[in-house]
């Protein structure tokens, strides 16, 4: 059983991918967006990834055929998945969780568990504050939007995050758990799949509040033995698995749209030199000297460039940094699918400390 005490929270990207490309291309607004992955055997041929809000209205899921999809929104914007878009922003969204609670646990590119039991000290009141502002901090800073769910379990918070997306925000303390799970159909629960649902089914079982009324014995003799303690205790929001801490981010990254397209360096080294500011601070500043330093460009035709360096020894100074990136965005810049929309930066390698260097260093 979970302890009374827990207060986990769950964030889930709202529609990631998709909203990652509206957010890439402004212009866009409120039009479909089908994020795809394309198998190359004819233009249409492979499956949809993640579609916008706009575009599920229609009835576009992920798994479909992008041909399906295409007949269904024709008008829809179709693009190809961009996973190292997708992977740097959700490192740098779940990197701002870890100040948040005593534990973070990220499950997937788009989502991420945290305990704030032992931070808030107990208090639901606080917790809902400080994920509301957390919320709050991922749609100011990224623009992009979140759902968070707050409950006693793992099970309840992730069920409570995806109750009201998108932008959805849904507490549960541990007292009002039967009451949000039972009306729910059972194939909420984590477990229950298609042909679990149809077994229940036939049991007259589909609501969690018949779940939950139905006998353990019951359940074991339908289930088996550990199939139908899972359903029992599922069911009462029962689920003591803990919130694991993730590990150390293999990079730290930030990358912005340009006030105008850019065809050249020189007029966006200032904004270079204010986001490195910012990324030495958030690395280096936290004891994570780092050895590779790289940047990115996206084209207006959004083709994409990147430019990375490995340092034999730790950037040891901002200085040092901007000027690593000066020559970067200088061979990107000869090199890029000009002029540039966007443009980032990120660093990577870590080590603890910068080492202490050696004779043999300046000696090669």
């Amino acid at each position: 059983m979970p302890l009374p005490s827990r207060i986990i929270g769950h964030v889930d990207m709202d529609a990631f991918f998709a909203s990652v490309e509206r957010m890439d291309h402004p212009e866009w607004r409120d039009d479909p967006i089908i994020v795809c992955v394309y198998s190359g055997r004819t233009p249409d041929s492979g499956v949809v990834s993640s579609a916008s809000y706009t575009a599920r209205q229609l009835g576009i899921k992920a798994g479909m055929p992008i041909a399906g999809a295409q007949s269904l929104c024709p008008a829809g914007h179709f693009v190809p998945v961009h996973h190292e878009r997708y992977s740097s922003l959700s490192g740098d969204i779940f990197s701002k969780l870890v100040g948040v609670g005593s534990i973070v646990e990220v499950a997937s590119i788009d989502e991420a568990y945290v305990d704030l039991s032992s931070r808030v000290h107990g208090s639901w009141a606080e917790a809902e504050g400080t994920m509301r502002d957390f919320q709050s901090l991922i749609q100011k800073e990224f623009s992009l939007s979140c759902s968070v769910g707050l409950g006693p379990s793992k099970l309840v918070a992730k069920i409570a995050s995806d109750f009201k997306k998108p932008g959805g925000f849904t507490s549960v303390p541990p007292e009002e758990v039967p009451r949000f799970l039972d009306p729910l159909p059972v194939k909420c629960l984590m477990g229950v799949g298609p042909k679990t649902e149809e077994e229940l089914a036939s049991h007259s079982i589909r609501t969690v509040a018949e779940l939950r009324t139905t006998g353990l014995d019951v359940l074991v003799s339908s289930f088996g033995s550990a199939k139908g303690q899972h359903l029992f205790f599922s069911s009462r929001g029962m689920d003591d698995s803990p919130v694991i801490a993730h590990r150390e981010p293999k990079q730290h990254s930030r990358i912005w749209t340009l006030a105008q397209d850019a065809g050249s360096y020189d007029p966006v080294s200032l904004g270079v030199y204010s986001n490195a500011d910012a990324l030495w601070e958030e690395s280096a500043g936290n004891g994570q000297f780092f050895n590779q330093v790289g940047v990115v460009g996206i084209s207006s035709r959004m083709g994409q460039s990147s430019k990375t360096k490995s340092l034999s020894l730790p950037c040891s100074s901002p200085e040092q940094f901007r000027a690593e990136l000066d020559e970067l965005f200088r061979l990107l810049f000869e090199s890029a699918d000009l002029p540039l929309r966007r443009i980032g930066i990120r660093v990577g390698s870590f080590s603890s400390a910068i080492k202490q260097r050696r004779l043999s260093d300046f000696l090669g």
